[in-house]
């Protein structure tokens, strides 16, 4: 994963606040908005600024998906698409499920835009799954109402409607505006400029998330004049604009809006420094590490994802234990991508300390480093009393990779714990261990349990089955691809999809494989269909136009 994307991940994480929009999932707000009472564009702009944790904002946004406009239901289903991405992908199933083609298209393309790890959404009755985009183009391939809509060929196909919402009152004007900058549509960039240069508020804050589509590239020009806009709202929307588009060429304003009144301001511009990487400051932001700011956090992170050149500041940060785990957890993972050999010692003292995410973060943190030096203290901590360290500590040992990794893992196949078996057998696939194949065979014979939760596709933790076949996968032995392809009959739909996309890692080309992935092209559960395709494809076999057209 990218800094930009790594930086992305851990600020939602951190705080839940929404990227291209100016609300977040904290806390409720007290005032009560009376949405019904506003007109619809300006029911969109206020629900999404106050976001998506605002008493009646989300009712509102789902009761826009069925408004006439389909200017207005575009908008909603945006919105709530990046309120799935960064809050609950619960958020955006209205959306998802909806049978307008243009409403199931923008709550995609947001959700992916939003998601930190790029991520597609997938409605599946009653709850939303995460799986990698190139499942959303196969049913989309297959005809399948929840496959990949092409939003851009919708817009195009309505643009003269839209372009007459140009010229109306502002409100409108923004929303109609931000839809066709996804068209790179001339009219739309005038609107935005205007806007930006003479409007006010939340029309302003729309406009500013807008200009910085990749078609649009209106940044280096209307950001610095938003941001002397003194709407909060604004601010917001300038600083989520530079973590979205990075633009070292603007560093001043994350800088200047680091001192800046309102916290979620100061949080975007320390990550919008962050996603600058050598490009960012790391003289402005060091100092925020002493003392006891609420930022400290955020800076911490923003300094693992500048990197190399952050890399001293952060270990002389995390080298004297912080005063709160919290700190110390964040300071670990922030340093891991970029330590090395000498830190090895005084990390590895970490797996002692009292807090347990304090020693998980250790564990991982040697993994990342991945040197076998590393191995005789994550052999202690895969002997931890908390099943959060055993299971990070074999995921580190998955890292290391050597003979003597993947013993300790076999042993660590026997663990009481489901999570600490996952990740032993995931681990098992990373060291590529051929030995561990009649281990990982029997664990991935056990039932998947059917109460399971599983909120992405290919999620492996604990769910020991599936680790199991997913590092079969990896090590791709002959006996492990004929144990795969036995699992693609699997009672369990997750085992089928997990033993396909398997089958895809271990490269297995042969007659009877394809034979039996194509007869998942039939299966009853439509995600299953698609990894089949994908990884059909992954193998070599190509589809004719119209070939997958097996409706819904």
């Amino acid at each position: 994963m990218s800094k930009r994307l790594l930086l992305l991940a851990a600020g939602i994480l951190a705080a839940c606040l929404v990227a291209f929009i100016g609300g977040g999932c904290g806390p409720k707000k007290v005032v009560v908005v009376d949405y019904a009472a506003m007109e619809p564009a300006a029911r969109l702009l206020n629900a999404e600024a106050d976001g998506p944790m605002a008493e009646g904002a989300l009712a509102a946004l789902d009761g826009l998906l069925g408004d006439p406009s389909a200017l207005i239901r575009a908008e909603a289903a945006q919105t709530l698409g990046a309120w799935g991405a960064v809050c609950d992908p619960g958020l955006a199933l209205p959306a998802l499920g909806s049978p307008d083609a243009l409403v199931r298209g923008m709550a995609q393309a947001a959700y992916m835009e939003s998601n930190a790890y790029g991520l597609a959404p997938v409605a599946m009755g009653s709850w939303v799954l995460e799986v990698p985009p190139p499942i959303l183009t196969a049913l989309g391939d297959c005809g399948d109402p929840a496959g990949l809509v092409d939003v851009k060929k919708l817009i195009l196909a309505q643009q003269e409607a839209f372009r007459g919402e140009l010229d109306v009152a502002p409100d409108t004007a923004v929303l109609a505006a931000d839809l066709l900058a996804r068209v790179g549509d001339d009219g739309a960039r005038r609107v935005l400029l205007r806007i930006v240069e003479t409007g006010s508020g939340l029309a302003v804050a729309k406009a500013t998330r807008a200009c910085v589509r990749d078609d649009m590239g209106l940044g280096p020009t209307l950001l610095p004049v938003a941001f002397k806009n003194p709407h909060v709202a604004v601010r917001r929307a300038v600083m989520a604009a530079l973590v979205a588009l990075p633009d070292s060429r603007l560093k001043a304003m994350p800088i200047k809006a680091l001192g800046d009144s309102d916290p979620m301001t100061r949080h975007n511009a320390i990550r919008a420094l962050g996603n600058m990487a050598g490009a960012a400051p790391v003289e402005v932001l060091a100092p925020k590490l002493e003392g006891t700011g609420a930022d400290r956090l955020d800076v911490i992170r923003a300094l693992g994802a500048i990197g190399l050149p952050a890399a001293k500041v952060l270990r002389e940060f995390a080298k004297t234990p912080p005063e709160s785990p919290d700190l110390e957890v964040t300071a670990l993972l922030a340093l891991a991508p970029n330590a090395n050999r000498d830190d090895v010692g005084w990390i590895s003292k970490r797996l002692t300390a009292p807090s347990k995410y304090v020693r998980a973060a250790a564990a991982a943190a040697l993994g990342r480093i991945s040197l076998p030096t590393a191995q005789a203290a994550l052999v202690t901590a895969a002997k931890d009393n908390d099943p959060l360290v055993r299971a990070t500590a074999a995921r580190s040992l998955g890292q290391i990779g050597t003979v003597y990794s993947a013993k300790q893992l076999l042993e660590m196949l026997k663990d009481v714990d489901p999570l600490v078996v996952s990740m032993a057998a995931a681990g098992l696939g990373a060291t590529g261990y051929p030995e561990a194949v009649p281990d990982l065979k029997k664990l991935a014979q056990a039932p998947v349990p059917e109460n399971l939760v599983v909120r992405r596709l290919g999620s492996v933790y604990r769910a020991p089955p599936l680790a199991a076949a997913e590092a079969l996968g990896c090590i791709g032995t002959p006996e492990a691809v004929a144990c795969l392809k036995e699992w693609l009959g699997s009672k369990s739909w997750l085992m089928r999809a997990q033993a396909a996309q398997a089958l895809a890692t271990a490269g297995a080309k042969s007659p009877e494989v394809i034979q039996a992935l194509e007869k998942l092209l039939k299966d009853p559960v439509k995600v299953v269909r698609a990894q089949a395709i994908v990884s059909l494809q992954a193998l070599g076999k190509t589809f004719m136009p119209g070939e997958l057209q097996f409706g819904s």
